[in-house]
């Protein structure tokens, strides 16, 4: 089974190239998977399933 241990958002100051953006990318299975850069910061939430039969 695919296992995701982290997600992570970091926000950086390129002072070089006078950018500012964040990363947006997660760990799954020891391996960082990006998924994307954004010029705006992403809200974050937490939001829980119980699914019960």
């Amino acid at each position: 089974m695919n296992k995701i241990t982290e997600i992570r958002i970091e926000e950086i100051f390129d002072e070089e190239n006078k950018q500012h953006y964040y990363w947006i990318y997660y760990y799954k299975n020891e391996e960082i998977k990006i998924i994307g850069k954004s010029s705006v910061k992403p809200q974050c939430y937490t939001q829980i399933a119980r699914y019960v039969k």
